[in-house]
């Protein structure tokens, strides 16, 4: 059994070792405040506004109460639309939260964990790679379950294929800590970016 689809439902039925989503209290507390500060800032700009709007006040009423729809809206709580990654004793989870949708391969195909920061093609900032051997036809389809495209930059050769994940609010120390199980952690010549955060020192 090699490569397998499966929704994150089913994958979170299952016994596994780690996943990688941000962790409950940060996530659930930021959450809070981007709710409890756009609420604030819809109120105060109504409230201030009752003897004559001015331009704050609308900026204040629309861009607050754009926020707050979304802090309202159920999906925003769920911290399963940010799994990226999971793992068990035996295979290897690839997670697209939003589309609830996760492949699963065997544990062997990962050749190594490569240490070292870089931007991703949507700007985010990649905490670690995963170098992963699949063939042609596997690939396409742990792109297309993921939404993602293919990228010159990440092509090893010899079916072998550079991923990148981004932390989801985890330190960068206690992650790779976390992921140390699946291969040996390298590092390897990347762009790195600012050190100032405490969270993603080496």
């Amino acid at each position: 059994m090699t490569m397998q689809r499966l929704t994150v439902q089913q994958l979170l039925q299952q016994p596994l070792e780690y996943v990688l989503q941000p962790p409950a209290f940060r996530f659930y507390a930021t959450q809070g405040a981007v709710l409890l500060a756009s609420l604030v800032a819809v109120v105060w700009s109504w409230l201030d506004a009752q003897n004559g709007f001015e331009l704050m006040h609308y900026v204040g009423l629309v861009f607050g109460g754009v926020l707050l729809l979304v802090s309202l809206w159920p999906a925003s709580w769920s911290r399963q639309r940010l799994i990226n990654l999971a793992f068990d004793n035996e295979r290897l989870y690839l997670v697209n939260g939003n589309r609830k949708q996760a492949v699963s391969l065997p544990r062997e195909r990962v050749r190594a964990v490569n240490k070292g920061k870089l931007p991703g093609h949507d700007g985010a900032i990649i905490a670690f790679t995963m170098d992963l051997q699949l063939n042609h036809d596997e690939l396409a389809e742990v792109h297309q379950t993921l939404e993602t495209q293919a990228e010159e930059r990440f092509a090893l050769g010899e079916s072998c294929y550079r991923f990148g994940f981004v932390a989801n609010w985890q330190p960068r120390r206690t992650l790779l800590a976390a992921i140390a199980p699946l291969a040996p952690i390298v590092v390897v010549d990347e762009p790195v970016q600012d050190e100032d955060d405490d969270d993603w020192d080496d």
